[in-house]
């Protein structure tokens, strides 16, 4: 049965879509089938994979649906959770009843952060929601914060030094959230692929590449730590 992920922000252009794919790309490469529901009305998900498929760069192991409502939402999870090892939900960017029923279904949920004050409070916003749906579901959904976009001078802004304090300060309130270590900064290859040129795993391993693997490889990995460290009951 497949674990369900789901990339949930109230900020439009908080980079959900572009974390989606780059997650999908190394669990495929593991040799993890994935599958990947749009629910985005923008619908940039379904776009890439439309791209993809004009450009015959299908990556293998990946599939895309798109479940725009609630009831389609469900009934997807429940046809394919079977016949995939992961499913990973791209989240509407607004505050929605189809937001709350992707991360009622999810079993991890992560927020990108880019460093600004909307982005921060978006992610906030989404650990709330998760901390209000463990509440009434019985349910211990993770909630992950990635911060996204970052530069080297990005790294010297008020709003990026406050992103860690603020994390801190949700789990000081008891929401069952943390902060990712690995950030993913802002790079072209990132931009490119959703151009249609399949996923970051697939193209020619140059130096901005190599980068960019490894930093996504990081990213995976400290999230499958982190899951398997809640699911034993630890703090994340």
């Amino acid at each position: 049965m497949a674990r369900i992920y789901a990339a949930v922000s109230n900020k439009g252009g908080a980079g959900k879509t572009t974390l989606v794919t780059l997650l999908a790309g190394e669990y495929a490469l593991r040799g993890e089938r994935v599958l990947l529901i749009d629910a985005d009305g923008r619908l940039n998900l379904s776009g890439w994979w439309r791209l993809c498929h004009s450009k015959d760069n299908v990556p293998e192991n990946i599939n895309v649906a798109v479940a725009a409502s609630r009831r389609t939402i469900e009934a997807e999870i429940e046809r394919l959770r079977n016949a995939f090892d992961l499913i990973i939900v791209d989240a509407p960017g607004v505050d929605s009843t189809v937001q709350d029923t992707i991360i009622g279904s999810a079993d991890l949920v992560l927020s990108p952060i880019q460093p600004g004050i909307k982005e921060i409070e978006a992610a906030g916003q989404a650990a709330a929601s998760v901390s209000e749906i463990n509440d009434r579901q019985g349910s211990g959904i993770l909630h992950l914060n990635l911060r996204t976009r970052i530069t080297v001078p990005g790294r010297n802004l008020e709003a990026y030094r406050y992103i860690r304090p603020f994390v801190a300060g949700l789990q000081e309130a008891g929401y069952r959230t943390a902060l990712l270590d690995t950030e993913l900064f802002e790079r072209n290859v990132y931009r490119e692929i959703q151009n249609g040129l399949g996923t970051l795993q697939m193209q020619e391993l140059s130096e901005p590449v190599r980068k960019a693997r490894q930093e996504v490889l990081s990213l995976v990995e400290e999230i499958e730590t982190k899951r398997q460290i809640a699911a034993r009951g630890e703090a994340a």
